[in-house]
């Protein structure tokens, strides 16, 4: 997460895989975002969808 201006730089995701391109959903209730995280050890990447809770 980071604001606008560049400030305020917050990790929201905490694992020692490849977790990127993160979306939001329309609404703001959700965030979207592929990982490898859980892949059995295969280049596997995953889609996962999170509750978003301020």
């Amino acid at each position: 997460m980071i604001d606008v201006d560049g400030k305020n730089l917050k990790r929201v995701t905490h694992s020692k895989t490849f977790d990127a391109f993160p979306v939001f959903s329309n609404d703001g209730k959700y965030l979207v975002f592929s990982s490898n995280r859980n892949n059995g050890g295969t280049r596997d990447t995953n889609m996962f969808i999170a509750e978003w809770q301020d």
